[in-house]
């Protein structure tokens, strides 16, 4: 049984956040990990959801691609690109892997976002003389938001956990505590290094809901547009 008084030592030893391999270090290493591979993903995710959406063709590709993310399993693919690309290449392998983790959402959550847009929307601005890229930017887009943004919320709290598994092919992260403590049967390493992971997992989502709250209230419920 972990014993508190210990796990409380643990927090307050100044040893254990400075350094290389201290908490703070290992935490941003974490957090630039997941937002860089949310970003790369986004880059493609984003655009394909919107343009599926739009167009109104390719539903079954996001279908597929839910399903084949769930097929797969992340530790696999994680070792499998490591294995391809060469260990020279591990923070690339790494971030393609949990790129590919936070693609779906991201597709799922444009794509919904914009086939939700009531038709009358779309009809109304298209009345008014848009083209197809005013449509998406000025409308689709604005309107998706929130919905895009849920996509990101999801895709932070699958690849924020998935970052766990870096130290194993010689990356940081907040893992590396985990992976070590065991090793060491550090048990109390191993649960602080569990608690921040949740803190930051729990903290990222909580933001992410924040923002998607406040557009979702600032969109509020479409207005027919005025035609002039």
């Amino acid at each position: 049984m972990l014993d508190l008084t210990e796990l409380g030592a643990w927090f307050s030893d100044p040893e254990n956040w400075a350094g290389r391999y201290g908490l703070w270090n290992l935490v941003a290493e974490h957090l630039t990990l997941t937002f860089v591979a949310i970003v790369v993903a986004a880059i493609v995710a984003v655009p394909l959801g919107v343009a599926i959406g739009h167009l109104g063709r390719g539903e079954f590709f996001v279908v597929g691609l839910g399903s084949a993310s769930r097929a797969i399993p992340t530790m696999g693919l994680l070792f499998a690109l490591v294995l391809v690309m060469g260990v020279q290449f591990r923070e690339l392998s790494v971030v393609l892997a949990l790129s590919a983790i936070a693609l779906p959402p991201l597709v799922a959550g444009a794509y919904s976002g914009v086939t939700t847009i009531p038709p009358w929307i779309r009809d109304s601005a298209t009345a008014q003389g848009m083209t197809a890229w005013q449509l998406v930017r000025h409308v689709e887009l604005p309107l998706a938001a929130a919905s895009i943004i849920g996509g990101f919320r999801i895709a932070y709290i699958q690849v924020v956990s998935t970052v766990v598994l870096a130290p194993l092919v010689g990356l940081g992260g907040v893992g590396f505590g985990i992976i070590q403590g065991l090793a060491l049967r550090n048990f109390s390493q191993v649960t602080a290094s569990s608690i921040v992971i949740i803190v930051i997992t729990v903290a990222g989502d909580r933001l992410i809901g924040l923002s998607q709250k406040f557009l979702s209230d600032r969109l509020g419920k479409p207005k027919p547009l005025e035609t002039s």
